[in-house]
């Protein structure tokens, strides 16, 4: 296969912890590893440089405001960004691949790729509008995004998604697409990663090794389903049949009402790190993701190849890897009412629970790779 030079447009890259940087970051490289060139073009990041070569990566940090606390960095229209225009116009790519449709930095990326008169794709992340905790400032976010996909429909004609049900939500926009490229993950990565963690989440918290252990591990907003999965986690425990425990890793504006939560087997550990998640994920016996809108979350994946019992929600991608059963729990809403019954259908039963998170361990690593993914999309431009 020849090799091809790609220009990755992502509104956010590491070091902004979140599922699309992950997906981004392994995605390049492993474009790099199967010998093509590929260029990140990317929003500002404090003490970081303009330009820099990472991994074989050429990352390009345009400036840009960084508006609620750094989710939605909105880009600079100056000199430095005209500037780089005309450099970047003179670079020779096969395509451009544009992560996510709602940023300014993605209106940039298909309008600089109809200029340059390439090929460009926008690969969709999610499965629902954001939700930012109020109802005005959630209900306009949802008329900008329509706003700004109308206009990114102009210049792009082609759509994928990180999984069927994103490819599902694009519809919504009345977008038709069948090209897929899931999320991943390495799994032999992943694992040694809990091997630079010194953290020891049982002891920290004195939880004994043969109570169930439930994680969570998200941002701590309302579509993330957090509020409801306490409350179902609190009602097992006042059942009394069973002592279960939830340790939440995660930041956003729900923390401080979170933290104030006062249960004595509920903890929020704020944001980790990414050996202190491989960590936290290989002590836990349950891995709880009541989301009402993901596209495939990477740590559904991680909980996966970490021997996690899985309970996630009929939203996005995570029922196309928890096919039935067999595999774990896709629950049809994440109400607390629903999220309990699960629990308590779990908890006692061992066995079910490890046969299936063999299952889904077995699945991952069999469809769930970046080589696989990868492939796939550079089989897809030589269509």
């Amino acid at each position: 296969m020849m090799s091809k030079s790609i220009c990755i447009v992502s509104a956010q890259y590491k070091p902004h912890v979140g599922g699309v940087e992950q997906y981004v970051e392994n995605f390049s490289k492993e474009l790099v590893r199967l010998g093509n060139s590929v260029t990140l073009i990317t929003s500002s990041a404090e003490g970081l440089p303009f330009y820099q070569e990472d991994e074989g990566i050429k990352i390009y940090r345009l400036p840009s405001f960084q508006l609620m606390n750094g989710r939605f960095p909105v880009l600079k229209h100056n000199r430095k960004l005209i500037e780089f225009t005309k450099t970047i116009m003179a670079e020779k790519f096969d395509v451009m691949l544009i992560n996510t449709r709602f940023y300014t930095l993605s209106l940039y990326g298909v309008r600089l790729a109809g200029k340059m008169k390439i090929r460009s794709i926008i690969l969709d992340h999610g499965t629902g509008h954001l939700n930012t905790g109020g109802k005005i400032t959630t209900k306009l976010g949802e008329a900008y995004e329509h706003a700004i996909t109308w206009i990114e429909k102009r210049y792009c004609k082609e759509f994928a998604g990180v999984s069927r049900a994103t490819l599902g939500w694009l519809r919504h926009f009345h977008i038709k697409s069948d090209l897929v490229l899931y999320n991943s993950i390495d799994v032999n990565e992943f694992n040694d990663l809990k091997e630079g963690s010194r953290e020891n989440y049982r002891k920290r918290f004195n939880i004994p090794q043969d109570d169930i252990l439930i994680s969570f591990v998200g941002r701590l907003t309302v579509e993330k389903g957090i509020e409801e999965l306490t409350r179902a986690v609190a009602r097992v425990n006042k059942a009394g049949k069973t002592n279960v425990w939830l340790i939440a890793a995660g930041d956003g504006y729900l923390y401080e009402k979170m933290n104030q939560i006062k249960n004595n087997n509920i903890f929020f550990v704020g944001q980790i790190g990414k050996e202190d998640v491989a960590e936290l994920l290989a002590e836990s016996d349950i891995f709880c993701l009541p989301s009402v809108s993901e596209g495939f979350p990477t740590t559904v994946l991680e909980a996966a190849v970490s021997d996690n019992f899985i309970i996630s929600t009929y939203n996005g991608g995570t029922k196309e890897l928890i096919k039935d059963s067999r595999y774990g729990i896709i629950l049809p809403d994440n109400s607390s009412e629903g999220i309990y019954k699960a629990l308590i259908k779990v908890l006692e039963k061992k066995e079910y629970r490890k046969s299936a998170a063999k299952m889904c361990y077995d699945r991952v690593v069999n469809t769930y790779t970046w080589n696989y993914t990868v492939k796939k999309f550079l089989d897809f431009l030589n269509i």
